[in-house]
């Protein structure tokens, strides 16, 4: 476990060794979602037509730990706004998933896209209140980064040490009025994530759970 959380050729080479196996997927996503949650599988299947995106979870040593970054969205009139995400966002035309992560990520952290080692990606994530499919990958870099944020819609950048995702302690429950993701008054109880002090729920959180999973098994 002391080399998982701070050597990252080997939390690399577990990654690259997991990803060859059956993911866990949705069995990953439930333990951080607050409702029934369908797979990205069923959401096709149901052709709601969701709008394709890519997110990067992008890992780095520093200060003998492994880290990787999380950002706090601007405020805005929407589902999402003001939340902990990944950096990341909608498929532009004529480019592959994978090239949506690196372009978000050098675009909204100010990481050149060309230093980004890719490892591969995870499970498909579905969103409801934006009807978005998410393609998560996994990369990293082999320096210490020096952060630049997307004025407009970021409004910091968070550094997290894998430990942090690692530690059950982390795992938490709140009551979160669904006013603004639902338009009703009721109010539900979700898991999320307490990360360098910050609530990280919704998809970020199923995101990251699949990816606490691979590493621990």
């Amino acid at each position: 476990m002391k080399k998982l959380r701070h050597n990252l050729p080997f939390i690399t080479a577990k990654i690259q060794q997991e990803l060859e196996k059956k993911l866990p997927g949705i069995s990953s996503h439930l333990k951080m979602t607050p409702y029934s949650r369908k797979s990205a599988k069923e959401a096709l299947a149901l052709n709601l037509n969701p709008k394709n995106a890519a997110v990067l979870i992008l890992l780095y040593q520093k200060d003998n730990s492994v880290f990787f970054t999380l950002t706090k969205r601007t405020e805005y009139n929407g589902p999402h706004g003001g939340q902990i995400s990944l950096p990341g966002g909608k498929k532009e035309a004529n480019e592959t998933l994978k090239e949506t992560a690196l372009r978000e990520t050098e675009e909204e952290i100010g990481i050149d896209k060309n230093s980004i080692s890719i490892l591969g990606a995870i499970s498909q994530v579905y969103v409801p209140p934006s009807n978005f499919l998410i393609t998560p990958f996994l990369a990293y870099i082999n320096y210490v980064p020096v952060f630049t944020k997307q004025e407009r819609e970021v409004a910091s950048i968070l550094e997290i040490p894998i430990s942090q995702l690692l530690d059950e302690n982390n795992v938490k429950i709140k009551e979160i009025p669904l006013t603004k993701y639902a338009k009703t008054n009721n109010i539900m109880k979700a898991p999320y994530f307490e990360l360098n002090k910050h609530i990280v729920w919704g998809a970020t959180a199923v995101i990251l759970s699949e990816l606490k999973d691979v590493l621990n098994r």
